[in-house]
This record gives C-alpha cells, sequence and structure tokens, in this order.
C-alpha cells in the first residue's frame, strides 16, 4: 500500500487551457470514504484571455449553496465543495438523484474536478464543456485490474458510471454489460431524469472481469458521462501494492474517430494498456499497421503498449482509453482521435516541484515551429521521433519541463506557429504516482463563427471570433460589404445596415474547409428634441442657463437615447408703483406710509416683482367756537349745536372742522 501509506498523486497541481467552453455539466462520481479517501473536493476553473463571472449550482437541488467567483483574465481560482460532499457524490446506485453540477460562466473557462488533492487516492476528472454532452455512449474501461483495498476486500464504491441529464423529462435507456447494483446484465432498462438529476451505475463485483467497458447509453435529451474506476489494485499485475483513483469525463459516440495515437507513461511493465471500444459492428482494429481483431458493437479489446508510441486506427469510429500510470500507481483518459483535433496554442501552470514531462504530437511539417513562453530554440525537432506504423505522417515528444526553468507557479504557454497539435502531460514520479491526462479539445476542428454582442447598439464596435489556428486560412464576409481574413475582425461603429449574417470560412491544410455563420440584429439608437423655457433661477434637467443640450440617456430598446433640448429662460417681470393716499385711506391692502415687494405670477408664468412707494398723508382737523344772536347765521348753521364738517385741505385730503355755535336770544 505504497499509495496510501507514503505518496502523494500530485495531479491536482496541474492547471491546464486546454479544454475550453462556457458551459459545463458534471456528474461527481461516489469515492471510495474509508481513511477520507474522499475529501476534499475542489472544482479548479481558469480563465483566459478575458475575465469571467463563473457560477455553480445544482439545477435540481433548490438546496444547493450557490457559488460565484469572479475570475480575472489568465487566472486560476478553486471552490471548495467538501462541505456539501453528501449531496455532490452520486451514491447509492440505482437512485436517481439531484445531485448534478452545473458550471457556466460568462466568457470561456477550463474546469476539472479534484477528489483527495495532496493525499492518496487523488484523482481529477477533465470536464470537457459541450464535446461531453450527447445522446448515445458506450463505456470504456479498463478490465486487467481489480479493486480493494488490502485488509478491506468489501470496501465500496467498484467501478461505476455516472449519468447527469441537462434538459428536463430526459428518458435515458442503459443496457449494462456486466451486472450493476440493483440491475442485471444485458437487461436494458429506462429511466427519466429532469434537468440537473443523476444516476449511478455501479458495479455490482470488484473483480476486473466484471468491469462495465461496453455498456450502452441512450438518452432522448443530451446527456454527460463520468468513468470512475476506484481503488484500482496494482499489485498483482504490476508487481506493486498499490490502490488509486482513476476516471475521467468520457465524450458520445458522434465524438469518437478512427484514428488515435497513445504515447506510453512510467507505468510499470507490462506497460500501458490502450482499451479500444466499438460502436459499431464490423470495426477492424489495427495497432501499428497489423490488424489485432474485428469488433462488433460494445465489444472491447486490450492492446498492450510495447513501444515508447503506438498508432491505432480503427475501420469505424470507436472509443479508446488508456490506462497509464508511475510504477504500480494508476492513472486513465480517454484519448482524443487525431483527425483534425488539437489547439494551435495551449498553456499549463506548475504548482509542484515534482518532475513535469508534456508530450506533443503533431503531423510531420510541425516538429520544428514550437513556442515555449513565445521563445524558439526550447523545443526542436531534434526532440521528435516518428510515430510507429504512421508512415512518418506524425511525430511526438516527450519534454522535460525542468523545475529549474519552469519553477513551482510559473505559467508555461505552448505555440505551434504552422500545425494543431495535442498537449498531453506526465507529472510526478514512480514513486508518488503520475498525473496523467490530455490538454486538448476532442472535436474536430470547428469553425465555431461567434461575436462579442449579436444585438448590438446603432454606432457599437462588435468583435468577431473564429477557432484560432496559426496554419489556417481565413474569409470573414458579411453584409454592406464587409470581409476580412483574420480569425477575430472588427467592426467599428455597426449602422442598421451591418444587420445581417456573417459568414466565415477556415480553411485548414490536412484538415479541409469548414464553415459557420453568425447572425447581427443591431438595435437602432433614438433621438427627440424639446423645446422648454423655465425661469431664472429655475432648473430643467439640471441646467439654468439658456442655451441647446444634447443628451444620450438609454432607451426601451437598452440603446442611446439621444436628446436635444432648446432651454429658454425667462427673466422676471419688475415694476415700480409710487403711490399717495390720504389717510384712512388702503392701496393694495396697505394703509402707512412705507416701501413694499410683492412678487405675483406673470404674464409668462414666471416671477413679477412689484415694488410699492406709499405715501400717506394726514388729515387735517380745526375747532371753531361760535356765538351768533338770534335771528344771525354762522356758516350757514342758525341754531345752537356743534356741529361737524370735512372738506378738502389744502393737500387735497380730509379737513374735518368742527363748530361750537351758541345762539343767543
Amino acid at each position: 500500500m505504497r499509495k496510501l501509506l507514503l505518496f502523494l498523486f500530485i495531479l491536482s497541481t496541474l492547471q491546464s487551457y486546454g479544454q475550453t467552453d462556457t458551459a459545463f455539466w458534471f456528474a461527481a462520481p461516489d469515492v471510495a470514504e474509508i481513511g477520507n479517501l474522499d475529501k476534499p473536493i475542489h472544482l479548479r476553473i481558469s480563465s483566459f484571455q478575458s475575465p469571467s463571472t463563473v457560477t455553480v449550482s445544482q439545477p435540481a437541488n433548490a438546496g444547493f449553496m450557490i457559488q460565484t467567483l469572479t475570475l480575472p483574465a489568465y487566472t486560476t481560482q478553486s471552490i471548495n465543495l467538501t462541505s456539501q460532499i453528501n449531496i455532490i457524490e452520486c451514491a447509492p446506485g440505482n437512485v436517481v438523484q439531484n445531485r448534478g453540477l452545473k458550471i457556466t460562466a460568462t466568457n470561456k473557462i477550463s474546469v476539472y474536478y479534484e477528489v483527495n488533492a495532496g493525499a492518496p487516492n487523488p484523482e481529477i476528472f477533465a470536464l470537457k464543456g459541450k464535446n461531453a454532452l450527447g445522446n448515445q455512449f458506450y463505456i470504456s474501461s479498463q478490465y486487467s485490474l481489480s479493486n480493494m483495498i488490502y485488509g478491506s476486500p468489501n470496501v465500496e464504491p467498484y467501478s461505476s458510471f455516472n449519468i447527469v441529464a441537462t434538459e428536463d423529462n430526459t428518458s435515458v435507456t442503459i443496457n449494462p454489460s456486466k451486472n450493476i447494483v440493483g440491475r442485471p446484465a444485458n437487461i436494458p432498462f429506462t429511466i427519466v431524469l429532469n434537468k440537473g438529476q443523476t444516476y449511478a451505475a455501479e458495479a455490482s463485483s470488484p473483480a476486473a472481469s466484471q468491469h462495465l467497458e461496453g455498456s450502452y447509453i441512450t438518452s432522448t435529451k443530451p446527456i454527460a458521462v463520468t468513468l470512475e474506476d476506484d481503488l484500482l489494485n496494482g499489485g498483482p499485475v504490476f508487481g506493486g501494492n498499490c490502490q488509486d483513483l482513476a476516471g475521467d469525463q468520457t465524450v458520445p459516440v458522434n465524438i469518437t474517430g478512427t484514428e488515435y495515437i497513445a504515447i506510453r507513461s512510467q507505468l510499470n511493465f507490462p506497460y500501458d494498456k490502450i482499451y479500444i471500444t466499438a460502436s459499431q459492428n464490423g470495426t477492424v482494429i489495427n495497432q501499428d499497421g497489423v490488424i489485432i481483431t474485428t469488433l462488433n458493437a460494445g465489444q472491447s479489446a486490450e492492446l498492450s503498449m510495447n513501444n515508447p508510441s503506438t498508432y491505432i486506427q480503427t475501420s469505424l469510429p470507436a472509443y479508446a482509453y488508456q490506462m497509464a500510470g508511475a510504477g504500480c500507481e494508476m492513472a486513465s483518459a480517454i484519448l482524443p482521435k487525431i483527425n483534425c483535433t488539437g489547439n494551435s496554442t495551449a498553456s499549463i501552470s506548475r504548482s509542484s516541484p515534482e518532475g513535469l514531462i508534456i508530450t506533443l504530437l503533431v503531423r510531420n511539417g510541425g516538429q520544428g515551429n514550437f513556442l515555449i513562453n513565445n521563445l524558439t530554440g526550447i523545443i526542436t525537432a531534434a526532440q521528435f521521433s516518428v510515430v510507429t506504423g504512421t508512415g512518418g505522417q506524425w511525430y511526438f515528444a516527450k519534454v522535460n519541463l525542468p523545475v529549474s526553468s519552469y519553477p513551482t507557479g510559473a505559467t508555461v504557454k505552448i505555440d505551434n506557429t504552422s500545425h494543431l497539435f495535442q498537449l498531453g502531460f506526465m507529472q510526478g514520479g514512480v514513486l508518488s504516482g503520475l498525473s496523467f491526462g490530455y490538454l486538448t479539445d476532442y472535436n474536430t476542428v470547428r469553425a465555431n463563427a461567434s461575436a462579442s454582442n449579436s444585438t448590438p447598439c446603432e454606432g457599437a464596435n462588435i468583435t468577431f471570433s473564429s477557432s484560432v489556428i496559426s496554419s489556417a486560412l481565413y474569409v470573414w464576409t458579411g453584409p454592406a460589404g464587409f470581409n476580412s481574413n483574420v480569425p477575430d475582425p472588427v467592426l467599428n461603429n455597426v449602422a442598421l445596415t451591418s444587420s445581417g449574417t456573417y459568414y466565415v470560412s477556415v480553411t485548414v491544410p490536412g484538415c479541409g474547409i469548414y464553415l459557420d455563420s453568425v447572425n447581427i440584429l443591431v438595435r437602432p439608437k433614438t433621438y427627440s428634441t424639446i423645446d422648454a423655457a423655465i425661469c431664472s433661477g429655475g432648473n430643467y434637467g439640471g441646467y439654468t442657463t439658456a442655451g441647446t443640450y444634447v443628451n444620450t440617456f438609454t432607451g426601451a430598446n437598452g440603446c442611446d437615447s439621444i436628446r436635444t433640448l432648446n432651454l429658454t429662460v425667462n427673466p422676471p417681470i419688475t415694476t415700480t408703483v409710487n403711490q399717495i393716499i390720504c389717510q384712512g385711506e388702503t392701496f393694495a391692502g396697505y394703509t402707512v406710509s412705507g416701501q413694499y415687494i410683492n412678487t405675483f405670477t406673470g404674464s409668462n408664468g414666471c416671477d413679477s416683482i412689484r415694488t410699492l412707494n406709499l405715501t400717506v398723508k394726514p388729515r387735517s382737523f380745526s375747532t371753531i367756537t361760535q356765538t351768533i344772536c338770534a335771528g344771525q347765521s354762522f356758516l350757514g348753521y342758525t341754531a345752537t349745536g356743534t356741529y361737524s364738517d370735512t372738506l378738502v385741505a389744502a393737500n387735497n385730503c380730509d379737513s374735518v372742522r368742527t363748530l361750537n355755535l351758541t345762539v343767543k336770544p
């Protein structure tokens, strides 16, 4: 039990930028709990040239704690899911559960699921995005090693495959090749899964002969499938006492190919094994130019690997599954087909001082055109060897990246300026275990036309994108005479006439011409003019002075709404009134001399300010005492009495006269 007692499996420390997408589905396998071999669990997420906001959810489980992170460009972050492991791992077998994970991102990312990092029994499962989704799968598995821990022969789980649905009401029909928990072999059965629901098919025996290779799955809607082979016993076959977890996310039948190349790892004699599983009857298997066998659908063949590389051809599309490792510690991966697949650029980030070897596979002519971190001369043509059986068409290299040159934390970017290539890695050693995987696109080259915004606003800029292949020729065409010969052209200042379909043609030497298109609908700007008047001291939309103002707002369609404001400022009306009144009179309600300022609303709707200068003239008063004789008169009065008369004084105001008249007899 060297692995369980002494060594670290360091696959968890390698971060790759090979398989990218914006949506990933995953069914996490149930890993043996003995000695906490299943903990911790993490999602390792890497961004590329664009920052990305990433959300992790369980669509079928409202109780799942949704997690969101923001990744700057070219960074890697981890999400620890250990606290929710009991609602993530697909266990027990033969039960429909709500445990599927969905990872979405605003820009392309790569993701892998990691079990038990830095401890015994670790493994990663590279998520393959849309390349993992399909309606028809055959299960790949090795069948040389049994599953067990020494002294604990009944420990479960064993070999399994795990299914997650991506849409509601998905009917999944499974025909297990061997007995699985709760179901007999070779009797198809159907389950119905809703979006995010999972089903685990677990072998009922740990024996190598009872592994599930050749099991067949069909579905009415897209699903993803995870392979798992837990606690592989490397001792009896490979001369050691090792147990290790192996697995991968597989691909559907339509992603498989007819040509594969495997590069040998550091596994003890009898070295790596390749398992070919046919998807159609009459599939002829050829290894290094020699016909090995003919398989029917669901049948598998085990191929030995005595040379440093091997070339496998199948007459019909089939799966290729490689069991690799270091010493007697195991690892496994679904091999990518070589027919027009691969990348022009890929990256890995070293986070361990362990040995790191990258494997490169390229067509003849591309050997001398590799760059590492944009530098030439590090990977040279002399490091490549011809792949046996390819007639000199394919070359491979195993390039050691010493820790002195590429220390822990260093990012290693590999480019080929002329050819597509496949990048694999082998990290670790014969004592500590080997990290093994492929960091390449599993599907055939595609044009992959896309746009940064398919419904841009008038006046915006659009960046078109397609698969970047250094050796390819590009032709973009579109409305209003648009054309370009670069992979990612930019259309500036789009107009309404820019709406329509944009086509890209990608010509890849040795592969053919690939076509794709993207539709663009340009949303218009809106324009409006407002004539407005305000009074001095007021404001309209924040403006207080007369003039013409142009403002841009967001319209109902989400685009610019441009408003032209013609603003008039009306001044206040001012008047002055000088008024004289007599004592006892009023003017505008005022009776006392003084200055009074009043504000009214003028005819233009603004303030009318009146200043009143009021003068109040006093009344005059006089008293006359007069005596007359009877028969006489005074001021017209002839009888004794008091008489008051109001007259007009010299100031034109009242003069009040009081007459006290006495008439003597």
